[in-house]
């Protein structure tokens, strides 16, 4: 009978080729609707309705949940459970958690953000990578430059980046790994002989954290690097290993490595598909995966596993001379042997009158039959080595496994885990001691529950259950059901953290689920009192990662006096991010800490004023020795800011300090107020600019450098008579430094000028400004020019500039 196939997802030709060349033309027709298959090739992931008709006659390349390998952030919460739940089985006693260090930390945005912040504080020399939890192809994929300035948003995450990574040619590789995962009761996981190490397209340098081309290995990547002679390169593992036996390296231990990563990243997640599977209501058996894992070898050729990629690309992306015909061959043959191993060009095979046991044997052994080049890694001739690893085997598993095994395994002993009971009415009431809920157990239920808490085996309680069937029924009770009753029972109440697999003494200790890291916690909350201009302000935080990053630039503007009101100003850790609360109301929320220092800095400059008082945001230079002389230097340029100020200030051995208040006292005195300086980053190694900077992003997409104010300049009295006002473009006369009218010189101050609350100048304030600025000489100024404008200030045709600047 004829059979028909469907190809559909986000799919081109080159991702199907190999899938309908692998199929018996005889046996396969191509169907004409979505509707119509008896085989499905999907490429990503189906609607779950695709799910509900599959089973061992209608299959799909899929299987639900596989997102607890294929998303990024994903994966790692599978592994680190697995991570958690072995290390308080075995309790360091067997080594087992040992054999799980093979996979980066990952912080997941916005829950872990501030968990990061405070991991890239205590550790300032590690480096990072950011990645979209959900894209492919290297999409989005950078190193992170600042920690403050990840994103929070949910679909990114930041993946600890492995330093030391094994080089071949100079370059930085990956191994593509292919990996099918053809049933998950019981789970059958195969990794393919052959794949690829994929290569970067420039030598590896872990300095020039600028070059993706050095750092990553994706093909889409590289394919765009020009500069390269061969941008794609791959690799096959056969020539790989040919190739690592040369320089000298065991490549059969490191491979027995990659082989028990791959087996332990497949048990990993074998729950979330079977529990997913049950809701979408598929029948497995008709569901398969293959996966493209991606893993890293470092300088002691010890394998990482990096990602896990739903519908690996089976497009030939290197050129013929750089491996693409040996790409195409190890693709081609990869899909005809899953065609063959899960058994889309014949029957599945059955045997009369089997037992469900005997026929789950037979079906293990008839598909390594036909695994052609895939290397069956679970269930394992080895299964001791890996019963422990699941969370627990279900019976499916269990009966393969002491099959593999002839029959000389010990059944699995439970204890409780995170749970209390208590006895009633012949009923058990299980209490979770971790959220607080209170269960109650059937009689059945109650029954293994007693006698699993009792330290009896799973299968020996199954023959207790069916001898007490067997005297209570008139039919010979399903034996089989009745295992798997158990079995599964179990591995539920293991699954919900009541029970775990005795290894050692728990009663001690226990775990918070994976993913849930507590906030860092620190001993003292950071407070300290702030005075801008009339803004006198206590504030609080109890993030470490904020005092490292703004305290500094807080340090100048802190009152030595600490007046009895005041307001309070709090930042306080939020999800995602920081909250900016200011007596009780929140200021600004959803803030990266690279955003932090900036809200800050707008919150004190909008209460500076009182009533009457103009604020003008603008640099100010004076001399230590004349502190009442001041030039006020504009910085409404974004490309220049305060840089040609505090150029100016490095001149002159002066004092800096960003902002200014206009007292609305008659005798209009000014005070500085002593705010952080603000340039473009790309200024900040301009020679003639020294200090210490800090990044900081104002708004998203834009960074500025802060420097923090000269001592003792805050709340400083001062004289201006000379406003400068750096000139875009150069001057052509005047020696650089040129006249300009008030009108001109309020064009380039109002911007950063406000008033009480922070709002904009009223008309009675922007005439007092204009009128003030009548009494100041005023200058525009070329900033790259300041030798020159220095000797023109000297000048003694120029006494009002001369006295103003000290000379």
């Amino acid at each position: 009978m004829t059979r028909h196939y469907w190809m559909g997802g986000n799919r081109t030709y080159e991702q199907d080729r190999f899938f309908e060349a692998s199929l018996d033309q005889d046996r396969w027709q191509k169907g004409d609707s979505p509707d119509d298959w008896d085989a499905c090739w999907y490429t990503g992931m189906p609607d779950p309705e695709f799910f509900r008709h599959v089973g061992p006659e209608r299959k799909i390349n899929h299987i639900p949940g596989n997102n607890a390998l294929t998303v990024k952030s994903r994966l790692y919460q599978s592994l680190l459970t697995l991570h958690d739940r072995v290390s308080l089985q075995d309790n360091g006693q067997n080594g087992q958690v040992d054999r799980l260090q093979f996979f980066p930390r990952v912080y997941s945005m916005p829950g872990d953000y501030h968990a990061f912040q405070q991991e890239a504080l205590d550790e300032p020399s590690k480096r990072w990578i950011l990645k979209p939890k959900n894209a492919a192809r290297g999409k989005g994929i950078q190193l992170v430059k600042d920690p403050a300035n990840v994103p929070m948003d949910s679909s990114w995450m930041v993946q600890e980046y492995i330093e030391n990574p094994h080089t071949m040619h100079g370059r930085k590789y990956v191994l593509r790994l292919y990996v099918a995962v053809t049933s998950v009761a019981p789970l059958r996981v195969y990794l393919y002989r052959q794949g690829f190490a994929k290569l970067a397209s420039a030598p590896y340098d872990e300095e020039n954290a600028d070059n993706p081309y050095s750092y990553l290995t994706n093909p889409d990547v590289n394919a765009l690097n020009l500069d390269a002679d061969v941008p794609v390169e791959f690799v096959d593992l056969d020539r790989y290993r040919v190739w690592l036996r040369e320089q000298g390296h065991d490549d059969e231990a490191l491979f027995a490595r990659v082989e028990d990563m791959v087996a332990l990243t497949g048990l990993s997640a074998v729950e979330s598909m079977r529990e997913r599977s049950r809701v979408v209501g598929a029948d497995t058996r008709g569901c398969y995966e293959l996966l493209g894992i991606d893993c890293l070898v470092d300088d002691k050729l010890k394998p990482w596993v990096l990602e896990c990629n739903l519908s690996p690309s089976l497009e030939v992306c290197a050129g013929a001379e750089s491996g693409g015909d040996i790409e195409e061959g190890v693709k081609g043959s990869l899909v005809a042997d899953l065609v063959s191993l899960v058994g889309l060009n014949g029957k599945p095979e059955t045997v009369p009158g089997a037992s469900v046991e005997q026929q789950l044997i037979l079906e293990t052994e008839n598909e390594q039959a036909r695994a052609g080049n895939f290397k069956r890694l679970l269930p394992s001739e080895n299964s001791a080595a890996y019963l422990p690893f699941y969370t627990l085997p279900r019976l499916e598993d269990w009966v393969v496994a002491k099959a593999l095994a002839g029959n000389g395994l010990t059944q699995p002993i439970l204890q409780r885990r995170r749970a209390e009971d208590m006895i009633s009415e012949d009923r058990v009431y299980v209490y979770d001691t971790r959220l607080g809920h209170l269960s109650v157990l059937n009689e059945t239920a109650s029954l293994i529950w007693l006698m699993a808490t009792d330290g009896i085996p799973p299968d020996d309680i199954a023959d207790a259950l069916t001898q007490s069937a067997r005297q209570n029924a008139a039919t010979e009770p399903d034996t089989w059901s009745i295992r798997r009753d158990v079995w599964n029972s179990l591995a539920d109440w293991v699954n919900k953290g009541f029970l775990v697999q005795a290894n050692a003494d728990v009663s001690a200790t226990d775990f918070s689920p994976a993913g849930n890291i507590p906030l860092p916690q620190v001993s003292e909350p950071y407070s300290c009192v702030l005075e801008c201009g009339g803004f006198h302000v206590e504030l609080f935080t109890d993030s470490p990662a904020v005092v490292s990053r703004i305290g500094s630039l807080l340090f100048p503007l802190e009152s030595k006096s600490r007046p009895g009101s005041r307001s309070r100003l709090e930042v306080v850790r939020d999800t995602p991010g920081y909250t900016l609360i200011l007596d009780g109301k929140v200021v600004q929320s959803r803030l990266a800490l690279s955003r932090v220092a900036p809200a800050v800095m707008v919150c004190l400059t909008g209460h500076a004023a009182d009533e009457g008082d103009i604020i003008i945001d603008a640099g100010v230079v004076t001399r230590p020795d004349e502190p009442a002389s001041a030039v006020l230097v504009a910085n409404s340029d974004p490309e220049l800011g305060d840089g040609p100020a505090l150029a100016l200030a490095c001149r002159l051995d002066a004092n800096f300090g960003r902002a200014l208040r206009i007292s609305a006292e008659p005798a209009a005195a000014l005070f500085a107020l002593g705010l952080p300086a603000q340039v473009p980053p790309a200024r900040i190694d301009d020679p003639m600019i020294s200090g210490h900077f800090s990044v900081h992003s104002p708004k998203d997409g834009h960074e500025v450098a802060l420097q923090p104010a000269s001592l003792g300049i805050a709340g400083k009295g001062c004289q201006v008579t000379t406003v400068l006002i750096p000139a875009r473009s150069p001057l052509q006369h005047g020696g650089g430094l040129q006249t300009v009218s008030v009108n001109e010189a309020l064009r380039h101050l109002i911007p950063g000028c406000c008033g009480p609350d922070g709002h904009p100048l009223d008309t009675a304030g922007f005439s007092r400004l204009a009128e003030w600025l009548e009494t100041a000489d005023r200058y525009l100024v070329n900033p790259d020019n300041l030798d020159a404008i220095a000797a023109q200030l000297s000048d003694a045709d120029r006494p009002e500039i001369e006295q103003a600047f000290g000379q």
